[in-house]
């Protein structure tokens, strides 16, 4: 008999996944739970587990390829006499398992319980590992229960150089030019074309999707932060001092769930199969982390009922997971509004995309200074470039500028911020 997998419903209207690499190969002898490839979904790169124990007879779906939800994955034989309706199957040409005397067999058998135990490494220690040509067999991990980390293959780079040959020899040659995100030159003498794969195609997807959609409208506005990086420097050191990372982006997240308590219509969607607007209960604040596959949204929920430093050690925690593909996918799931704090990379205005079905996005430029008038004199203000991207469908200009206005307010009187609950 033999046990089909299908891809299971994820949620959150996730529909297909990429299959980005198969871990198992027809008539590998699998364990229960053995993770057997690696998926790609719009929300994160995860392993598939194994759903029963047996040999691998058939994969269902090549590397590369989109497949949707309730569509078979792969095939696993128990072992045991096959139904007439599996023999059927086999004799009109489906990809059965290798017979048991085969040399596959046999090379699987040697190992006594036919089981090959996999090195622990996360997809993304794995992909590392493909490009800069090291093998895993065999490498002695030094994180939690013997898992291979990063700085692990790092290490095998530097103390026992690879031959670049084997499949991820061949990976790390092939990869001429850098990642997409990446900002490592290319020394090209010819044009190359990159697969749209993964994480950059799912990207490329939904931005199209939502500027056909939605009905962008776009405010831009300044707010003066200077008080807020005073706030910033003194609660510092006790941020540090608990081990937490205290960047601008808690502050943002708080006061961005604060003015969307004032403004529920900007925390709303709008769903176009039942033609309602939906007004969401909850302030659940994504964040935008760069990541050289492309950016990734973690979530922090109920943002405008945490306190700030909660916040802050949160998304410190959440920016580390996503920017290694490691952050879960329950995540990055229940998002009702986005922001994007492009500052550290120097930007100013621009025009973020809404990310469907949430009905607004907030872009944050570098905070600089510049000349400004107060009280009808010329004086120096610390100014953070602010770009508001709304649903026109849910929201005019009168929640538009007021949204804007309460989270000015916010962030240039911060000491609202620290309010635990909003």
């Amino acid at each position: 008999m033999s046990y089909t997998f299908h891809l299971p419903d994820i949620g959150e209207g996730i529909a297909e996944a990429e299959i980005i690499r198969w871990l198992v190969g027809p008539g590998d002898q699998v364990v229960e739970d053995q993770p057997v490839a690696e998926i790609e979904t719009d929300k994160a790169l995860v392993e598939m587990p194994s759903p029963a124990t047996g040999q691998v007879a058939e994969l269902c779906a090549p590397e590369g390829a989109m497949v949707q939800v309730g569509e078979r994955l792969i095939v696993i034989a128990d072992g045991s006499a096959p139904t007439p309706a599996e023999r059927a199957q086999s004799v009109d040409g489906g990809a059965g398992a290798p017979p048991a005397g085969s040399a596959d067999h046999t090379a699987q058998s040697a190992h006594g319980s036919g089981v090959q135990k996999r090195p622990l490494a996360t997809p993304a220690t794995r992909r590392l590992a493909r490009e800069v040509g090291v093998s895993l067999e065999g490498l002695a991990g030094t994180g939690p229960g013997g898992r291979i980390s990063d700085d692990d293959v790092r290490a095998a780079v530097h103390g026992a150089p690879q031959e670049n040959s084997g499949p991820a020899g061949a990976a790390a040659t092939e990869r001429s030019l850098p990642e997409s995100g990446s900002h490592q030159p290319a020394r090209l003498t010819e044009d190359q074309r990159i697969p749209v794969r993964g994480l950059r195609r799912r990207t490329a997807e939904a931005m199209v999707r939502a500027l056909r959609d939605i009905p962008h409208t776009v405010a831009m506005h300044h707010a003066d932060v200077g008080d807020l990086l005073a706030l910033r420097k003194t609660l510092l050191p006790g941020a540090e001092a608990k081990g937490i990372g205290l960047t601008l982006t808690p502050f943002l997240v708080k006061a961005t769930a604060l003015a969307l308590a004032q403004f529920p219509m900007a925390n709303a969607s709008f769903d176009d199969s039942a033609q309602e607007i939906v007004v969401r209960a909850r302030r659940n604040v994504g964040f935008a982390v760069n990541t050289p596959d492309g950016l990734v949204i973690p979530v922090v929920k109920d943002a405008d009922r945490k306190p700030l430093l909660a916040i802050a050690r949160e998304v410190e925690a959440l920016t580390a997971a996503a920017r290694t593909r490691t952050v879960a996918i329950e995540q990055m799931q229940e998002g009702t509004f986005t922001i994007s704090n492009h500052g550290p990379l120097g930007g100013n205005f621009g025009t973020p995309i809404i990310r469907a079905p949430e009905g607004g996005i907030l872009g944050f430029g570098r905070a600089t200074p510049q000349a400004v008038v107060r009280d009808g004199e010329i004086v120096a203000r610390t100014l953070l470039p602010i770009s508001y991207s709304a649903d026109h469908r849910l929201v005019d200009g009168d929640v538009v500028i007021g949204f804007c206005q309460a989270l000015i307010t916010l962030l240039e009187a911060p000491v609202q911020l620290l309010v635990e609950e909003g």
